[in-house]
C-alpha cells in the first residue's frame, strides 16, 4: 500500500486508543483537562474521551474522530475532478481555436496533481493534532516529562 493511500485512509478513519492512568478518576479528568488547555488543544469534537475506573485507577479510552466535513469535501472534489475531465475532453474535441482549449485541460491536470497533496496535508494536520493530544495524555495521566518524547522500546528488547 502506498504512503498516499495510507494517509488518505487515515484521514477518514476513526481510531480508539486506551490509556491507563496512575491517578484516581476525578484527579485524572482534571489533570487531562488542564494539560489539554496548557497545550492549547482545541475541543472541536475530534477527540472524545470515555472514562472508566478499573482497580482504583482511571482508564481513558480516547476516540479520535475524523474532522467534520472532510469526507464530504473529498467526495465533492472527486466529482469536480470528473466534471473537469469530461469538460476538458469536450473542449479538446469541439473547440478548434482559443485559449480555452489549452487552459481547461491544464487546469484539470493541475487539479489532478494537487488533490493528493491536499489529502496528504489534511492527513498530516490530523496526525499533528492527535500527537498533541497523546502528549497531553502522557503528561497528565502517566506523569511523563512535557518536553521529551516517550521512551522508545524496540522489538528485540525484553
Amino acid at each position: 500500500m502506498s504512503d498516499m493511500k495510507r494517509a488518505a485512509q487515515a484521514l477518514v478513519a476513526t481510531r480508539t486508543e486506551r490509556f491507563e492512568s496512575l491517578h484516581p478518576l476525578a484527579e485524572s479528568r482534571t489533570r487531562l483537562d488542564a494539560a489539554l488547555a496548557r497545550m492549547r488543544v482545541v475541543h472541536d469534537g475530534r477527540f472524545v474521551p470515555h472514562w472508566r475506573e478499573e482497580a482504583g485507577h482511571a482508564v481513558l479510552e480516547g476516540e479520535f474522530l475524523p474532522p467534520r466535513g472532510v469526507q464530504g469535501l473529498l467526495r465533492a472534489l472527486s466529482v469536480l475532478m470528473a466534471l473537469l475531465v469530461v469538460a476538458s475532453g469536450y473542449v479538446i474535441a469541439t473547440v478548434h481555436e482559443g485559449s480555452l482549449r489549452f487552459l481547461l485541460p491544464l487546469a484539470t491536470l493541475l487539479a489532478i496533481l494537487g488533490l493528493p497533496l491536499l489529502t496528504l496535508g489534511l492527513s498530516s494536520q490530523r496526525e499533528a493534532l492527535e500527537s498533541r493530544v497523546r502528549r497531553a495524555i502522557r503528561v497528565a495521566l502517566l506523569d511523563a516529562d512535557e518536553k521529551f518524547p516517550p521512551p522508545q522500546r524496540w522489538a528485540d528488547e525484553d
